[in-house]
């Protein structure tokens, strides 16, 4: 018998079930050996895991809370000040700063973050850099020139400036993210010659 049917029904989401199935699938699971201890293998195996990548991951496993493993309110914050950090501290750089300062201030601190979390922070930290992307595209808007034309341009375009200006945030986000997470993994890996 497979070791998610072994489990009692959750509340009867349908969601947890699968979640469950697939876990399994993917940490190599579909035959235990007898008398082993199926519920903390697989909390393990299934990646109820905190922000650090903790097994105790804050007891109830949510995918979705403040340490949840789709996402994590915690991390999130976190992501959000590293690349607000970033942001100013690119922006403020002489002959550079500005909105290039501010992409590549996004790019590093995402970077940073990659290298620092050891699990997998896609998510948080892609809205982090759409929300630092957005919000630096408005800004840049409203500091150049004569306030009322500025304020009259974000009337008349603030969507597209919005989407464009959060989706470069969020594709420099996520790139300077998958080089860090690769520097870690290339950092904490075995060492074969």
């Amino acid at each position: 018998m497979q070791p998610s049917k072994e489990r009692e029904a959750s509340d009867g989401d349908p969601m947890d079930d699968l979640d469950d199935l697939l876990d399994d699938d993917l940490a190599g699971g579909g035959t235990e050996s007898p008398g082993a201890d199926a519920t903390s293998e697989t909390a393990v195996s299934r990646g109820d895991r905190g922000v650090d990548g903790d097994a105790d991951g804050g007891g109830d496993g949510a995918r979705i809370g403040m340490s949840g493993r789709w996402f994590s309110v915690k991390s999130f914050a976190v992501a959000l000040a590293g690349v607000g950090l970033g942001v100013f501290a690119g922006g403020a750089i002489p002959l550079i700063g500005g909105t290039i300062g501010s992409v590549g201030g996004v790019f590093l601190a995402a970077f940073f973050l990659g290298l620092v979390f050891s699990s997998r922070r896609y998510v948080e930290t892609g809205l982090a850099g759409a929300a630092a992307g957005a919000g630096t595209a408005v800004t840049s808007v409203l500091g150049v020139g004569f306030l009322p034309i500025g304020i009259d341009y974000l009337q008349q375009w603030g969507g597209s400036l919005l989407a464009v200006g959060g989706g470069v945030g969020l594709a420099v986000a996520l790139l300077g993210y998958y080089f860090g997470r690769d520097l870690r993994a290339g950092l904490t890996g075995d060492v074969t010659g």
